[in-house]
């Protein structure tokens, strides 16, 4: 039952919704930080067939092996210390013919080089024509990020290629690796904003006393429709000195200001009197005050021991006709006597 009130009280819906926040900001923070992530892994990993790519396409004596009458046995060793070397997934070359000069997998050496379809309409234009391309390669059951170089002779005629390639598995591994200190630190932020909510909850029960907005709502108008109803006036004023409220018959009372709220008492333009009584921290029960032409029938108690903050409220009776002088019966028509001459 406590933990049903606790949450339908105002402090229960602020957990509530500020939790909600912390979790949807870690969420967009993580997806973010891991887009990221994958976002430089694959800026690296172009980075990288392109500078493996060109090495090996420019490297010395590359010419001179693909035209040598067996190249794979030239070429083939020197990829795979590439590859192994680099990390990269293959280091492919191949030569006008299309045939597979040098591969990871043995059993494709001297087997035509099946371009993909995209590569053969969209790269290879583009490697005849001397230009270096780096794509991306989307195979049913395999995507890599992919760097193809021509070798060129010295008078610019292309005497083959060099692929190399890194897979996207490759990548998200690499972003997976990075990935449980991404969620430690975002698990760690949640427990943190967790407990200073809890903190902040537990103080703002406290203060509504458990209470949701609909009867914090209906309090206040219960309250503010009594202060104007009473017959009394009535003033709350601080541990301070200053007036936090005062009701529509407590302005007439005292005649005070449209803005006399939060102000202190001494700036409201009151009497001497009324104002050190105000101020003052000490009961009064039933004292005749004069205020001006009225004399006011003043109770004064503090607001602390009934569980407000430091101050004290004051309740205003006009008593202005009961202090006043009464005539006896027998003086009514009776002529004031003459003065002595």
């Amino acid at each position: 039952m406590r933990s049903l009130l606790t949450l339908r009280s105002l402090a229960g819906r602020v957990f509530l919704v500020e939790i909600a926040i912390v979790l949807l900001l870690v969420a967009f923070g993580v997806t973010a930080m891991v887009l990221q992530a994958r976002s430089s892994t694959e800026g690296e990993a172009r980075r990288v067939t392109q500078g493996v790519a060109e090495s090996f396409a420019h490297g010395p004596g590359m010419v001179q092996a693909l035209k040598g009458p067996d190249p794979s046995a030239v070429l083939e060793p020197q990829a795979e210390a590439v590859r192994k070397a680099t990390g990269v997934d293959s280091v492919v070359v191949f030569n006008t013919d299309r045939i597979q000069l040098t591969s990871p997998y043995p059993d494709f050496v001297g087997k035509p080089y099946q371009l993909p379809p995209y590569v053969a309409q969209k790269v290879l234009p583009q490697l005849l024509a001397g230009r270096a391309v780096t794509f991306d390669l989307d195979e049913p059951g395999y995507r890599s990020i992919a760097t193809a170089v021509p070798v060129l002779a010295p008078d610019g005629t292309p005497e083959g290629v060099v692929a190399v390639n890194i897979s996207v598995h490759r990548v998200d591994s690499l972003v997976g690796e990075h990935l449980p200190v991404l969620l430690g630190g975002a698990a760690a932020a949640v427990a943190l904003s967790a407990v200073g909510t809890v903190l902040t909850t537990r103080r703002l029960l406290r203060q509504t006393r458990g209470l949701g907005p609909t009867e914090l709502a209906r309090m206040y108008q219960h309250h503010d429709a009594v202060l104007h109803a009473v017959r009394e006036g009535v003033l709350i004023i601080s541990g301070d000195g200053r007036l936090l409220l005062a009701n529509d018959e407590a302005r007439r009372l005292l005649d005070l200001p449209a803005d006399a709220e939060q102000r202190p008492i001494a700036e409201l333009g009151l009497d001497p009197d009324t104002a050190a009584m105000l101020s003052s921290p000490e009961e009064v029960t039933d004292t005749v005050q004069q205020a001006g032409d009225r004399s006011l029938a003043v109770n004064k108690r503090p607001t602390a021991p009934y569980g407000g903050p430091p101050g004290s409220v004051v309740t205003l009776r006009d008593s202005t006709e009961l202090h006043a002088p009464r005539r006896r019966p027998g003086d009514r028509g009776r002529a004031a006597p003459a003065a002595a001459p």
